[in-house]
């Protein structure tokens, strides 16, 4: 609801601030005195309204503040959403500079007019001449019916699944083919993963076969070297290794016989020897290792070219062949997983659709059957409010392909406001007074816990007097049990109903408006001047009070 408003050089008021409370609020006062302009203070600070010449003094800065405490939760989660309150307090505030240049703010947080305008809607229903009134909107008109079909849950259960359905199409793998894509890539992933099985080897398994190709490709000059070495430790011609230090032997062991110093010398000289018989034995064992086998060859050669051709064929070495490998046996395995993933979701998809359209035609159903009741409602209180040759009929049209978070159907409010006139959409009704009685009616008729927590009346008084305005005045307060309502009229019956009651005045000296709440007896002097003009009499003083009691 609108707790307070700050409002300084804007039109005709220099500066004014006033608290506004719950239920059923007035405000009166003279032809001229500005009583609309409190409307127009609050679509300006909703960004609704051009900001040209809107300054009761160009040399200063205009500046509007309207407080408001909520407590519907779909607002307060908009407002959380887009980080802008975390409390139940929010405050709408526009500043507008002396160059013209205009800020709006929702709780100090700098916003776009659109964004202003947007949540301002959802808090304040504004029913004027020159507003765009919610109850024109088509969206706004199926919200009503359905809030009088009792249908919330119900189309809360439609939204719940038209999410589900985009979540499940959002998570869907970007990469989807047709049944012959998807045949032709996972038989050319099959033929490559089968390629590669056949013939490529784990890393360390291609190092062992690659050292055994290197040996047995190499086994007659590993085993000419061997003998060649072989040869020079001992042959027969007496100049080989062993030979030799069988000779420093006998020295070192003449010289040992004549200078015991020797001894370590002669010692090592015996390790030495010891050690060549070991090195003749490992020639000889080496030697019989060295595999001479041209068919491991043959086919060690075959398959070191089998993976050569594959690796260039992949443009990888032949050790990252095997990297290849288990590469295309994921991608293949993620494919088929994706395939499976898309079969599933296709077929959740398409249990949701029946759901939704099970629920859709239920809403339909109720639609139909509820807006006849609510046609007639509307038009009996119409004709009580007044408007006797008016006609209320509800247009229902249903496209049963039709997926939407509302369902089937598109809902249009029409009405023929006398017998020789057609039935037109609200729209084009020309009454401001007629159509704010219309929405009050059907606010009265449909009223939600997700309604505007404000409502605000200009005009709805228009054409009317007597016993209709008691009528409509029972119905606005009857309204603001549900929700704050601010009527601005200039009948005093209707404006005797009211629980708070505002007067908007005018200084004859500084042309300047003000805002001023009533007590109980400036009260009774208001609506003695609204029935009886300036001059107050105790007749016109006694009806007031016989209004108000």
């Amino acid at each position: 609801m609108l707790s307070n408003i700050y409002i300084k050089n804007f039109a005709i008021i220099d500066e004014i601030e006033i608290d506004f409370h719950e239920n059923m609020s007035v405000l009166t006062g003279e032809t001229g005195a500005g009583k609309s302009i409190l409307i127009d203070a609050i679509n300006i600070v909703f960004g609704n309204k051009k900001i040209k010449k809107i300054s009761r003094d160009t040399s200063k800065d205009t500046e509007i503040i309207c407080r408001f405490n909520i407590k519907n939760k779909n607002v307060l989660d908009i407002l959380k959403e887009k980080d802008l309150a975390e409390s139940n307090e929010c405050v709408f505030r526009r500043k507008i500079n002396t160059k013209n240049i205009s800020k709006i703010y929702i709780n100090d947080n700098p916003v776009a007019s659109s964004t202003a305008k947007k949540i301002g809607e959802l808090i304040i229903d504004i029913h004027g001449q020159h507003e765009n009134q919610l109850i024109l909107s088509n969206d706004e008109q199926r919200n009503r019916l359905d809030n009088f079909s009792g249908l919330l849950s119900e189309k809360d259960k439609i939204k719940e699944i038209l999410s589900s359905i985009n979540e499940i199409k959002q998570s869907l793998s970007s990469e989807t083919y047709s049944t012959e894509e998807f045949n032709e890539k996972v038989s050319l992933l099959e033929f490559e993963i089968k390629e590669l099985s056949d013939e490529v080897l784990e890393p360390i398994e291609y190092e062992s076969l690659s050292e055994e190709y290197k040996r047995l490709s190499n086994s007659e000059f590993l085993m000419n070297k061997v003998k060649e070495c072989e040869n020079m430790l001992e042959n027969d011609n007496n100049d080989d290794i062993k030979s030799l230090l069988s000779l420093i032997n006998r020295n070192l062991e003449e010289i040992q016989n004549i200078d015991e110093n020797a001894q370590d010398i002669y010692d090592l000289n015996m390790q030495i020897l010891d050690q060549a018989a070991n090195l003749k034995k490992s020639f000889e064992k080496y030697s019989r290792s060295i595999n001479d086998d041209p068919e491991r060859l043959a086919f060690l050669d075959q398959k070191i070219l089998l993976l050569n051709n594959l690796s260039r064929k992949y443009n990888v070495t032949e050790k990252e062949l095997y990297s290849v490998l288990e590469n295309k046996i994921k991608i293949l395995e993620n494919l088929k997983d994706n395939k499976k993933n898309i079969e599933n979701s296709n077929s959740m998809i398409k249990n949701l659709t029946q759901k939704y359209h099970l629920i859709a035609e239920k809403i339909s159903s109720a639609r139909i059957k509820k807006s006849s009741i609510l046609e007639k409602k509307i038009s009996s209180e119409l004709k009580n409010l007044g408007m006797k040759d008016c006609l209320f009929k509800i247009d229902i049209i249903t496209d049963e392909n039709l997926i939407s978070k509302n369902g089937y159907d598109k809902i249009s409010f029409l009405i023929k406001t006398n017998k020789k006139s057609n039935l037109l959409p609200l729209n084009e009704i020309a009454s401001g007074g007629e159509l704010s009685r219309l929405s009050l009616v059907i606010q009265l008729e449909t009223r939600s816990n997700n309604d505007c927590e404000t409502m605000i009346f200009d005009e709805i008084d228009t054409g009317i007097g007597g016993a209709t305005s008691e009528v409509l005045g029972n119905h606005l307060l009857k309204l603001a049990e549900k929700t704050q309502v601010l009527c601005v009229t200039h009948l005093a019956q209707i404006a005797a109903k009211s629980t708070h009651h505002y007067l908007v005045s005018k200084d004859t000296n500084s042309s300047s408006t003000d805002l001023f709440y009533l007590d109980k007896k400036s009260r009774v002097n208001e609506l003695a001047r609204m029935v009886g003009g300036i001059e107050l009499t105790e007749k016109t003083l006694q009806y007031a009070k016989e209004l108000l009691s």
